[in-house]
């Protein structure tokens, strides 16, 4: 597609090629240069493509960051609509539709998907909207955690911020448009935002943010949400406007993320730091995290049982956080060259 597009556009198109050699020792680096240990391998997706622009001598580069959040483009989107069809089942009907559908193979991505669909279908309300972005279930989390670490976390709960910021909107405002509130202030603004200019910035790079001018983003916020979503369509005002100046099978393709092989790097590239990292003696040295629960965790994920990539690189990303922020463990800084 990219191909496509540079080939319409009469641009050319520069492939970077990821070096699997260096993304333990990169990894590592990612997380002291977020400052936080954020879980997602988008940034390294950031800084391959900054490293390799600042190699051609290139200063600046324009993000899409901004573009989901403004029009909608996200699964959870099309989730959110396709309530209309389900929430009107009596509550225990759909506590029983969660049940059935979180015991789904989540090896399978369809039934992955379908069993996140429905994983918060006995909550109501700003609850049911909140749960669209949890990665992990409480219930599934819980194990992992030591007892000392469960008794320091006390009341406290992921959700209650973004509870909290939509307690303060209008009660009148539809829920694809409170989803995209809390895309904007917390998964756009606290996320992708600062893994962006984070990451970019560091091989010198400065990524700017067109989709986020503020007319735009002022005028995007006017759009009713019908002609964002509409019959299945993410973006679909934003995609007949482009109509004119890209070809159909771009504009309307199925939406890639901006993701990476993750699975993949946990089962080859990251597998050495993995076992590393969270070995029965490290885990138990942390004091965070159960290291039986975690190693019967990685054994299943390795088995094909489960698909646990994103907790288990959450898990990495944490102790990373930890040997270099409470240990004081020095970690070698990006480099500009391979």
């Amino acid at each position: 597609h990219a191909r496509q597009v540079a080939a319409h556009l009469g641009v050319p198109l520069e492939v970077v090629t990821v070096d699997s050699s260096r993304m333990a020792a990169d990894l590592m680096s990612m997380v002291v240069q977020l400052d936080e240990p954020l879980a997602d391998p988008a940034p390294l997706n950031v800084l391959y493509i900054s490293r390799r622009a600042r190699e051609m001598g290139i200063k600046v580069l324009l993000s899409g960051a901004g573009g989901d959040d403004l029009f909608t483009g996200y699964r959870r989107h099309q989730a959110v609509r396709a309530e209309a069809i389900w929430s009107w089942l009596p509550v225990e009907i759909r506590k029983r539709l969660s049940q059935v559908t979180r015991n789904l193979d989540k090896r399978r991505p369809t039934l992955r998907r379908l069993g996140k669909l429905f994983d918060g279908a006995a909550l109501a309300g700003d609850r049911r909207l909140i749960n669209y972005f949890l990665w992990t279930p409480r219930d599934d989390l819980l194990p992992l955690l030591t007892k000392d670490f469960i008794t320091a976390l006390g009341a406290e709960r992921a959700e209650q911020p973004m509870l909290e910021f939509l307690e303060k909107l209008p009660p009148s405002k539809e829920p694809l448009d409170r989803m995209l509130a809390l895309e904007q202030r917390f998964f756009l603004a606290d996320h992708n935002l600062i893994y962006t200019d984070k990451m970019s910035m560091a091989v010198g790079i400065e990524a700017r943010v067109p989709y986020l001018d503020l007319e735009l983003a002022e005028f995007a916020s006017r759009i009713p949400a019908r002609f964002k979503q509409k019959g299945g369509e993410g973006k679909w005002v934003f995609k007949k406007a482009m109509e004119p100046y890209l070809p159909h099978s771009i504009v309307y393709r199925p939406k890639s993320g901006f993701g990476a092989p993750l699975r993949r790097w946990i089962r080859f590239e990251l597998r050495e730091l993995l076992g590393d990292l969270l070995s029965e003696s490290s885990l138990r040295r942390r004091g965070l995290f159960e290291p039986h629960a975690v190693q019967r965790l990685m054994a299943d994920n390795d088995a094909g049982k489960v698909d646990a990539s994103y907790t288990l690189l959450s898990l990495i990303c944490i102790e990373l956080w930890c040997q270099h922020f409470l240990d004081q463990r020095p970690v070698q800084s990006l480099s500009l060259s391979h």
